[in-house]
């Protein structure tokens, strides 16, 4: 539980897009400062980075994070609400919190804050983790 973890921010996310060029800043890339700025104040600092990354592939359900570290599951969440950037970033903080507490990184839908219950788009069993059937 020592390693560090990251938290990935899609930054085409929400975009506005004219002649296949991005226009302004997009809806992921305010949530990655908006991010940025709280894990800067937050306790979280000391085991999560942020890394903002060009695409994630989710573009129909933006804007999206996904939490990862060595040895547990991967959890790709989108849908976040774009418009009320201060509260879904501390939802964001809030499940990497719960994310970091488990060895596995399983998350049940109860445990996680309610901006991140319904939208998960897909959990990725590390390589080292047994995948049952």
């Amino acid at each position: 539980m020592d390693d560090k973890h990251t938290i990935f921010v899609c930054q085409s996310c929400a975009g506005n897009w004219q002649d296949g060029r991005q226009v302004g800043n997009s809806g992921g890339y305010l949530l990655h400062q908006e991010l940025m700025a709280r894990l800067a104040t937050s306790p979280l600092a000391q085991n999560f980075e942020v890394k903002a990354v060009k695409c994630m592939g989710a573009c129909n359900r933006p804007c999206v994070v996904a939490f990862a570290a060595a040895g547990k599951s991967t959890y790709l969440f989108g849908d976040l609400d774009r418009t009320s950037l201060a509260e879904v970033s501390q939802s964001i903080l809030e499940c990497a919190s719960l994310y970091r507490r488990q060895p596995d990184g399983a998350m049940k839908w109860s445990e996680r804050p309610e901006r991140l219950r319904k939208g998960v788009i897909g959990v990725v069993p590390s390589v080292g983790i047994p995948v049952s059937i």
